[in-house]
């Protein structure tokens, strides 16, 4: 697959810089998005093609500017979701301003930036980040729990819409990354995160992956593996089935 340009969102840290840096050195050129531009600039720094377009992905005039931007440069381009928003918080806690939030940047700017831009993406892709979470939730960080489901869903929904474009969709599951993320809430007591329990014992398992690691397998499925494969088969970073064409192992 030959990808001249893709869109990041949430590519001022974690996954979204990582995978905007692994772009970048395999030729494409790419615009990072994100609400705090000095870590945008410093992804940008990298790379002479990588760009910057700050904004939050929530506000449609952010998202007129990203649909711009990514008109701006050659195609055949991608879009890769990889913002998104954890609030821990009980449902019977849990304030309304933080469900809103949960869904409109796991969701909802999901779905608008995909439909904004799907007249820029043909013989293009689509990259969903997605989580364990959505299918496994954890007690204190259900809002984020049922934002994942519904985005997965909304994955699989465009899929079945647009089956008959050119347009490429697929999500995948990174597993625990060593991001800002999720070190945020590694931090928090236990009451007020329960589920903190089983990300420790996956730390102290080993079992957190470095956002280089799954920047090269986002770049990997973006770049190298071909439209059938890439939309009909449900990706995780952890099966060990397709790690050798990735990984530089075997």
């Amino acid at each position: 697959m030959t990808l001249a340009s893709v869109l990041v969102t949430g590519g001022g840290s974690g996954i979204g810089a990582a995978l905007a840096r692994e772009l970048a050195a395999r030729g494409c050129s790419v615009i990072v998005s994100g609400r705090r531009p000095h870590a945008l600039d410093a992804v940008a720094s990298s790379s002479p093609l990588v760009s910057t377009c700050p904004g939050d992905v929530t506000d449609p005039a952010h998202r007129a500017a990203l649909v711009e931007s990514l008109e701006s440069v050659p195609g055949p381009r991608a879009i890769v979701h990889a913002a998104g928003f954890f609030q821990v918080g009980r449902l019977s806690t849990l304030s309304l301003d933080d469900w809103r939030r949960s869904f409109e940047v796991n969701v909802e700017a999901r779905w608008t930036l995909s439909r904004e831009a799907a007249g820029l993406l043909d013989d293009g892709r689509i990259l969903f980040i997605g989580s364990d979470a959505g299918t496994s939730p954890r007690a204190g960080a259900a809002a984020y729990s049922i934002a994942q489901a519904a985005s997965e869903t909304l994955r699989r929904a465009l899929q079945a819409e647009w089956a008959d474009t050119s347009i490429s969709i697929a999500g995948f599951k990174p597993g625990l990354v060593d991001t800002e993320m999720v070190r945020g809430f590694m931090q928090l007591p236990l009451e007020d995160f329960p589920a903190r329990v089983a990300y420790d014992e996956y730390v102290s398992n080993g079992q957190v992956a470095s956002p280089e690691t799954i920047a090269r397998f986002a770049a990997w499925l973006l770049l190298d593996v071909d439209a059938e494969r890439f939309s009909h088969t449900e990706w995780d970073v952890r099966d060990d089935g397709h790690r050798n064409e990735w990984s530089g192992s075997g």
